[in-house]
């Protein structure tokens, strides 16, 4: 019997000492919201009743920013409505599941990457669940995610009798907190747009000049309505902090269970080993570099989901990389859906067809394959034109003209220069986690 260990987490949601009220906690996040009611905002698009990938097949791909706000709308909503009753808002990210019961009065997190399961059990004051109840929400939600329950324990026997137990109250300063941190995700999704509408220029970039002009003129009008659009969530953030920030008198009951460190990304990685060994003869990518994309975006989560959206395993986004896959695969010019991307098959594929676009089309001129694997692996994540700005010396994001630069530095040198010119700090850190975790797959 494999030993499984126990983990105390202390809620992320503890007030921090210099904040002595929640009338003070108030006054924070007034602060944190001081100049919005000021700023321009655009009109907002009537909404539609049809789903985010329904809609935005129907409309013409020019129209992203449509989809882009009622899917941030979307988000909004739930995240308000989480806040309310749960105090926090646990969603779904690249490398963590989340799932709520029916009634919404437990939810289950699976970190794939921090290798920990909590469920979590919202209750009366009064009202703890007993061990009994506790396991019998657990077996439910395994019931319900089979498959992922089984690629998440890899073969790990697990027991509740080793789970750490946590209360904590469902409170104001709890609530504040989480709105809080709702307005930093607000400006971190903003700028996960922005490097997608970049991403998404890079077709264009890679054509004439006259072309590139034309997308980048678009390029700094999109993200301008994108700045609109975060005053406008931000905005209405602020008009709903009484509505979701009132005090609840409930606790919530966490039950957490961790995993053991070490070869648990490697048996997980063994159930994809098949279709990735197909698609990177197929796309001349090595299958070591596959893994280590997989590993860094979801840690071999299958149903990952980010923010922006983008799913599965290798993180492809339906309205970038699914639209240059299905155009260069199926010669169709449209997004990929969210269901289509969850097919494990589909989602590496997808994924490993994006590298060999980047390899083979928009990186092509850059003649060193080291040098060309560097720019690659930055690009799968912040896109083509990003790389470029590193080594031209104007800021422009043509292609063409970084290809000379990088060709007359050793591949060495063009490592550094990502390192330190990437406009991302995220895209910096993708870099080196990738080529690390490469290392574990070779």
């Amino acid at each position: 019997m494999k030993k499984v260990l126990a983990l105390t987490i202390a809620s992320q949601f503890v007030v921090s000492t210099a904040i002595a009220s929640t009338s003070a906690l108030f006054g924070e996040l007034s602060k944190e919201m001081q100049g919005y009611d000021s700023k321009a905002q655009s009109t907002p698009e009537s909404s539609s009743e049809q789903s985010e990938f329904e809609q935005f097949k129907a409309q013409h791909l020019g129209e992203y920013e449509e989809f882009v706000e009622q899917h941030l709308a979307e988000y909004d909503a739930f995240r308000d409505e989480l806040i309310k009753e749960w105090g926090e808002a646990k969603v779904a990210s690249q490398t963590e599941y989340v799932s709520y019961s029916e009634d919404n009065r437990s939810r289950l997190e699976v970190d794939f990457e921090r290798n920990e399961i909590v469920l979590s059990i919202r209750h009366e004051g009064e009202g703890a669940p007993s061990k009994s109840d506790v396991q019998k929400e657990f077996e439910r939600f395994r019931k319900a995610e089979t498959a992922l329950m089984q690629t998440f324990f890899s073969g790990e026997q697990v027991s509740l009798e080793q789970a750490s137990i946590q209360d904590y109250d469902i409170d104001r300063n709890l609530k504040v907190n989480a709105i809080i941190d709702a307005k930093a995700k607000i400006k971190q999704q903003t700028v996960e747009q922005k490097q997608l509408l970049e991403k998404k220029a890079d077709e264009q970039l890679a054509l004439d000049e006259e072309s590139a002009q034309v997308a980048t003129e678009k390029l700094a009008q999109d993200k301008a309505k994108l700045e609109q659009l975060e005053v406008k969530r931000i905005q209405n953030l602020a008009q709903s902090v009484r509505q979701i920030a009132g005090q609840n008198d409930e606790k919530v009951t966490r039950v957490t269970i961790k995993l053991p460190q070490g070869s648990l990304a490697k048996k997980r990685a063994s159930n994809y080993t098949g279709d990735i060994a197909k698609h990177s003869e197929r796309f001349k990518i090595d299958s070591s570099l596959v893994l280590a994309v997989m590993h860094t975006e979801s840690h071999f989560n299958p149903l990952a989901k980010s923010h922006i959206p983008a799913y599965g395993l290798m993180q492809v986004v339906p309205t970038s990389a699914g639209v240059d896959v299905n155009r260069f695969l199926f010669k169709i010019d449209a997004p990929m859906s969210a269901p289509y991307l969850y097919v494990v098959n589909n989602n590496i594929e997808a994924g490993t067809a994006y590298l060999h676009l980047l390899n083979d089309r928009y990186l092509s001129r850059i003649k060193d394959p080291l040098s060309r694997k560097y720019c690659m692996i930055a690009a799968y994540n912040t896109g083509a034109g990003n790389v470029a700005r590193v080594f031209n010396t104007n800021d422009s994001r043509n292609i063409r003209e970084a290809a000379k630069i990088i060709n007359s530095m050793p591949p060495e040198r063009v490592l550094e220069a990502l390192q330190a010119g990437l406009p991302y700090d995220e895209t910096k850190h993708y870099l080196k986690k990738v080529l690390a975790a490469e290392k574990l797959y070779i």
